[in-house]
């Protein structure tokens, strides 16, 4: 036969399916059987069937005990139960792959996987590592968390998806780990020594997407559940499914169902926290701007009025009253320079008397006091006293006589008039 020509008549899949299920029904040698194994990766469905895997070290098949005859099997199908079912082979056309369908299973004894995991349980429950006062409470504000899980799973994406959302301003730490298969915890174990070198480290999560309960058996490791417990910081797991509880659950400071559930009970949402937050700082900020802004306004007044009080503002004033009153005084003579004068103690006066209308009682009375002999010392007032006033031709004070010559014409300055005079004689004494 040349197998170079091609197939002449090709067999399709759904056939050779068919055929399978013929011969396998054309025979009674698998219609009524008792079958001894252990159960693994038990599952039922919403409908009450249950599915799982009867092996032994040889090889293993699927089981499915379908909801009717469930009523009436008295025991629970679980992962390491040693079973006998009872039932018949038959071909799945779906997928042309064999399967055993069951009416009853009874407990033939604990498989050796069981009996391992619950000796384990055993001795870790009489050490303490299950008591619930030696775990600690989870950081109620963590910055840094530390990861466990395996860099191609789904559990990471996961964990950082939710925190995330949650808290963005918490770091993650990621110690990636081997989760499945041989050699798996002491994988899990080298992460945990090399989170736990990290001093400012808050707290760990050790996590694992769901599978089936035989690729769980990493986390039922008593070298890895002691250092679980060694570690400094507290310590949550989320491992497989709901359902599946696991020795590093059981000694893990907090136990999560999933990994995405870990991550919420570390890290405490804090979306609404940081909303509320920029509203308020949005809120300080406009209320800052309107204040400064009201505050500018007020000091840019405040401002104004001192520059127009400020004795500069007023000295040149008074400065340009000065120079328009010795401009008229230059024109007018002596007469303007008495005036002058006048108007000068006039001034001084109105100005006394606003001081002293601000000053209190006491200061009131000693300026007063002083006002009263500042007018004692008033030209008038000593012209009243009989005193007189020596004016030079050119309408210039003199003080003494040592300014006057002889033949010298002056005027003399009265209280109620003027005397021209010419100087006979100057006696200075």
């Amino acid at each position: 036969m040349s197998i170079s020509s091609g197939p002449e008549r090709p067999v399709g899949v759904g056939q050779l399916a068919m055929r399978l299920v013929e011969h396998v029904q054309a025979t009674d040698e698998f219609k009524d059987l008792w079958v001894e194994g252990e159960i693994s990766g038990a599952n039922t469905s919403q409908l009450g069937h249950t599915y799982f895997t009867l092996k032994d070290r040889i090889g293993g098949l699927r089981c499915v005990l379908f909801a009717t005859q469930a009523a009436n099997v008295p025991l629970t199908p679980r992962d390491g139960m040693k079973v006998l079912v009872h039932g018949y082979v038959e071909v799945y056309l779906g997928t042309a792959q064999c399967q055993i369908r069951l009416d009853d299973v009874r407990l033939a004894g604990l498989g050796e996987a069981w009996a391992r995991r619950e000796a384990l349980k055993k001795r870790l429950l009489e050490a303490g590592l299950f008591a619930q006062e030696r775990k600690r409470p989870l950081p109620k504000a963590p910055r840094r968390i530390g990861v466990v899980t395996s860099p191609a799973g789904a559990a990471w994406r996961d964990i950082q998806s939710v925190v995330m959302r949650r808290d963005p301003t918490v770091e993650l730490i990621f110690a990636p780990a081997q989760v499945q298969g041989v050699g798996a915890a002491d994988t899990v174990i080298a992460a945990l020594d090399g989170l736990a070198l990290i001093d400012d480290l808050d707290c760990v999560i050790v996590a694992r997407g769901g599978g089936a309960s035989d690729d769980l058996g990493a986390f039922d490791d008593e070298a890895l559940a002691r250092r679980i417990v060694r570690m400094k910081v507290p310590v949550c797991t989320g491992v497989g499914h709901e359902t599946d509880v696991t020795i590093a659950d059981l000694v893990a400071d907090v136990r999560a169902a999933t990994p995405s559930q870990a991550a919420e009970l570390v890290v405490p949402d804090r979306s609404g926290d940081l909303v509320s937050a920029r509203k308020h700082r949005q809120r300080i900020e406009q209320r800052v701007r309107a204040t400064l802004a009201l505050r500018s306004r007020r000091a840019g007044d405040i401002r104004r009025r001192l520059d127009a009080r400020s004795p500069e503002a007023q000295l040149g004033a008074r400065r340009q009253l000065l120079d328009e009153a010795w401009a008229r005084v230059e024109r007018e003579g002596p007469r303007a320079r008495v005036g002058l004068l006048r108007a000068r103690l006039a001034v001084g006066r109105r100005d006394m008397e606003r001081a002293v209308a601000r000053l209190g009682p006491d200061r009131r009375a000693r300026s007063l006091a002083a006002h009263r002999r500042l007018e004692a010392l008033s030209p008038e007032n000593v012209l009243r006293r009989g005193y007189a006033i020596v004016l030079a031709a050119d309408g210039s004070v003199r003080g003494s006589a040592a300014g006057l010559r002889k033949g010298e014409h002056a005027q003399v300055r009265l209280r109620d008039g003027r005397l021209a005079i010419t100087v006979d004689q100057v006696t200075v004494e």
